[in-house]
């Protein structure tokens, strides 16, 4: 038996498909002055296939996870794109005589370890998003074919060293019932998007990929934190009568929602729900919510090279507002610092370690974007019904 950390619970039953990739072998030769132009060349011809790719993915994520998740390919795209990455990256070929493929590599994986190297868990799982980042940038400038998992056509349980964004954005879910990987923690963004879409998955197993073959029959019980491999009948059987036991309350959970909260003595409360983005706001509407109960507006300043404009602000809570149909919404001022580093924020090191919201600084252009985006669609609208600052 195989466990792990419960990345998004559910039970799955099925077979094994293990993704291994053929190792990437990288020109580590030093190019001569000649060949200089072309490797230059071949740098801007991956970075723009990869952001086409990028695009394709971005647009998948929008229409199957909505503008949250489809905010973290933009992400990936801005990096792809920077100005300083682009600049790093020419230095090695033009001074140090590095390939295209080899000066890409070296950047990437200096960015991902920095990332490794911090304190902050949430920070440490976004290296997993810049080797996603970097190893399609290698792979196309080295001319290596990209499978997408969408092109998946029997029902199966992935297993894999570790599920990049990029790849679980593109799960067909026709097919695929759940994954199980080496790596990865809770807050990863491979986690977070596997719970949007109610799959099954158990990451940080540290070796299942060396523990199962192609074809093997798994039980992943993401209830319990355990992977069977070749179950017996019984254990097959009993998989199955607790599934349908978790379906099942859910359904009876589900006849609830739209009964009025009241405790016994007959006192009535709000049930509300939390939210990052506004497609959030479905799970709250169809689960029979009252309101938004926290708005946290820090997932809009995340996974950026820019603070968000006004406008983007605005929108976003605008829609917000739009989509809980005249329920309250109580909107946080951005919950940074700590473990919501933004690098490109130049927080004092002192507040950076412990702020908790945003205080007293109203001086601050992120506040004063954040205070008048905000009260712009609230004289808009008139539908948000509280505001609230952390504290």
């Amino acid at each position: 038996m195989i466990s792990g950390i419960l990345a998004s619970p559910g039970i799955a039953i099925g077979k094994a498909l293990l993704l291994q990739e053929d190792e990437i072998v990288l020109n580590t030769s030093t190019i001569s002055d000649d060949q200089v132009e072309a490797e230059v060349a071949r740098f801007f011809d991956a970075r723009n296939k990869s952001a086409q790719q990028l695009e394709v993915v971005k647009q998948k994520a929008l229409e199957t996870f909505g503008e949250e998740k489809e905010a973290i390919f933009e992400g990936h795209i801005m990096l792809l794109e920077d100005e300083e990455l682009e600049e790093e990256i020419l230095a090695l070929i033009k001074k140090d005589k590095l390939s295209a493929d080899n000066a890409i590599h070296t950047v990437i994986e200096e960015q991902a370890t920095a990332l490794e190297s911090l304190d902050d868990e949430y920070l440490k799982e976004r290296a997993t998003d810049i080797r996603d980042i970097g190893t399609r940038f290698v792979k196309n400038a080295l001319g290596i074919n990209i499978v997408s998992l969408g092109d998946i056509d029997e029902e199966v349980i992935l297993v894999a060293y570790d599920l990049t964004p990029s790849e679980t954005a593109q799960i067909n879910l026709d097919y695929v019932l759940g994954f199980a990987c080496d790596i990865g923690g809770r807050t990863s963004h491979t986690s977070i998007m596997a719970r949007s879409l109610e799959l099954p998955a158990i990451v940080g197993t540290n070796d299942i990929t060396k523990k199962v073959n192609n074809g093997d029959m798994l039980v992943l019980d993401a209830m319990n934190n355990k992977i069977i491999v070749n179950p017996t009948q019984a254990e097959i059987d009993e998989a199955k009568a607790v599934r349908e036991a978790f379906l099942a309350e859910k359904e009876e959970l589900a006849k609830l929602k739209d009964l009025p909260a009241e405790t016994l003595d007959g006192h009535r409360v709000e049930v509300c729900g939390n939210i990052g983005t506004v497609k959030d706001c479905d799970g709250i509407n169809r689960n029979g919510g009252e309101g938004v109960g926290l708005y946290r507006t820090e997932f809009l300043f995340m996974d950026r090279t820019a603070l968000p404009t006004e406008e983007e602000q605005y929108q976003a809570y605008k829609e917000v507002a739009e989509a809980m149909h005249g329920h309250a919404v109580i909107i946080r001022t951005m919950d940074i610092g700590g473990d919501k580093d933004l690098p490109y924020l130049d927080l004092p090191q002192e507040m950076n370690r412990s702020l908790a919201g945003v205080q007293y600084v109203s001086a601050w252009i992120v506040v004063k974007s954040f205070v008048t985006s905000y009260v712009a669609s609230y004289v808009h609208l008139h539908t948000v019904s509280y505001a609230s600052c952390s504290r």
